[in-house]
């Protein structure tokens, strides 16, 4: 029967019926002979034969026996499209997605799909995973209910994504399954109806699924967290190119976790999925390589990963970066590439390069344009209200570093700061106590003094302490002032160091206690007090 049949399909290919030109070029596609099958589905296609269309057309998308031309598979993929044929629908949605649009010309030198790049056309997409859904496609509603979920605003519509998503996955689609897994999710946690979804999803090989299930194996979110039933997911993830997959792997593998360490493949994983684009992953081996562990240190090396992570957006790995520039670290001190790096850190989110950039500033490294540059980023920043660039300002205004000292500009901007930066209190003290451009305050700075001392300062410790011990802007009090100092000294701050001496030996009518005072002294005097030694001088022989 099989002969009789090939034999009709040889004869209607003799005589160009285009059946039988598909069904011929089907058979040799089958065999891989691509470029034998190419003339036939192309005479077939002409003769508008929408399954011949569509073949073509994906023989020109993936270079199968023609030339990649993303122009060409178009052409054809519509014509397919436009007589009814669902699965070509289907494709050209998923290449609206990828950015190879119908609606739009592809440029002369595009070749190939994989290449990426474009941005997606959610409306075409929409519009053919709408015309192919209606002819039954599962993987057509996944990708409508994509476009409903995670498109432009405009399009979004989750009622009708959950929708797809259920009956994309009813009809056993695995996209369809985790769609439908994470909107139940959303609504309900990890219900046992979502946990099954994903399972399905993930013996179909979707890593994605593999990758949720992980997540919810290793937080315990249903039940006891179980590391070795996550890392067999983020291992399976990982083996299906899944780039999240593999950092979690190698993170696994570097701690130990589910899987017995091994840090020689947890850094390979890491790579892998740094080099696909994980920003935390890069800034995972930075980490590796910066620190004495389980590989050798390697500044270099570390520097390249964090600056991969900062490049991508990683608030962390930038500050990492910066400060490494900043002490140099492996290399030499460069003040300019630390501030680029550290101003990117705060830019990416992460507040604790303020500190950096601080220090950066005290030790007045940065001159001329890089100077002017960190100013002005400053003050844009400042401008929009927020307290650390506020602060910053402040400081730059208070001690003239990069402009013109303005004790009252900068008294301005710590006040707008105060609420949030419990130093920017201490230099509202310091300004209005000494009165250099606005008018002396005491009973203020002392408030100021006190409240940022509460606040954990210990320079606004010693400095409402000395207040307190001399009495300005309110009445003395030398025990509350020896308080101060002394959690001012705790904090190593050796002016309230020395002022604790100055008690102990009987200053202000306090009982004498040389022994003590030495002590003092001679700790103020190690951390570089300029009059602690003469002090000390002063009490040895009459110690002795």
């Amino acid at each position: 029967m099989r002969r009789l049949q090939n034999l009709r399909d040889r004869c209607l290919a003799v005589i160009g019926h285009p059946a039988a030109l598909a069904a011929a070029a089907e058979r040799l596609t089958v065999r891989g002979a691509h470029a034998e099958a190419a003339p036939l589905l192309a005479r077939a296609a002409r003769a508008g034969m929408p399954v011949a269309q569509r073949r073509l057309g994906r023989a020109y998308l993936f270079g199968e026996g023609l030339p990649s031309s993303p122009a060409e598979a178009l052409r054809w993929l519509s014509r397919a499209a436009v007589k009814g044929d669902t699965e070509a629908r289907t494709l050209l949605a998923t290449l609206a997605l990828q950015g190879l649009s119908d609606e739009r010309t592809p440029g002369v030198f595009d070749t190939a799909i994989t290449m990426g790049g474009a941005a997606p056309d959610y409306v075409r997409a929409a519009f053919w995973a709408h015309q192919a859904g209606q002819g039954g496609s599962a993987e057509a509603m996944a990708i409508l209910a994509h476009v409903k979920s995670a498109g432009p605003a405009t399009l979004r519509d989750p009622e009708a994504a959950r929708y797809l998503y259920r009956r994309s996955a009813e009809l056993g689609w695995p996209r369809g399954q985790l769609g439908h897994a994470l909107a139940l999710m959303e609504r309900g946690g990890p219900s046992t109806a979502a946990q099954t979804l994903l399972r399905a999803a993930a013996g179909a090989g979707l890593p994605s699924a593999h990758y949720m299930l992980g997540v919810l194996a290793e937080t315990g979110a249903v039940g006891a967290p179980d590391f070795a039933a996550a890392a067999r997911h983020f291992g399976a993830g990982a083996a299906l190119d899944h780039p999240p997959s593999q950092q979690r792997h190698g993170l696994c593998l570097l701690l130990g976790r589910g899987v017995p360490a091994d840090p020689f493949k947890g850094e390979s994983w890491l790579r892998r999925a740094a080099v696909a684009g994980e920003p935390l992953a890069a800034a995972l081996l930075g980490d590796l390589y910066i620190r004495d562990g389980a590989l050798p240190p390697n500044p270099v090396e570390a520097a390249t990963w964090f600056r991969r992570a900062a490049e991508a957006g990683h608030g962390g790995a930038a500050r990492a970066l910066g400060q490494m520039f900043l002490t140099g670290a492996g290399m030499s001190p460069d003040p300019r590439e630390a501030a680029h790096w550290l101003r990117t850190a705060v830019d990416h989110g992460e507040p604790a390069a303020w500190d950096d950039l601080h220090r950066l500033r005290d030790t007045r490294q940065l001159t001329g344009p890089d100077l002017d540059g960190t100013v002005a980023w400053c003050l844009a920043r400042a401008k929009t209200g927020e307290p650390a660039a506020s602060y910053a300002i402040g400081r730059f205004l208070a001690e003239g570093i990069g402009v013109p000292r303005d004790d009252r500009g900068a008294l301005l901007w710590f006040l707008r700061a105060a609420d949030q930066v419990t130093e920017a209190l201490f230099w509202c003290g310091r300004i209005l106590i000494e009165g250099n451009g606005v008018p002396s305050y005491p009973d203020l700075a002392r408030a100021c003094y006190l409240k940022a001392a509460n606040s954990g300062v210990s320079a606004a410790a010693a400095a409402a302490g000395e207040m307190m011990l001399n009495g300005k802007g309110g009445v003395a009090d030398p025990v509350r002032a020896r308080e101060l100092f002394s959690r001012a000294a705790a904090a190593g701050h050796p002016g309230a160091i020395y002022a604790l001496g100055i008690l102990a030996a009987g200053g202000h009518g306090t009982p004498p206690d040389q022994a003590a005072a030495i002590a003092y002294f001679k700790r103020a005097a190690v951390m570089g007090h300029p009059v602690a030694g003469l002090m000390l001088n002063r009490l040895m022989p009459v110690a002795a």
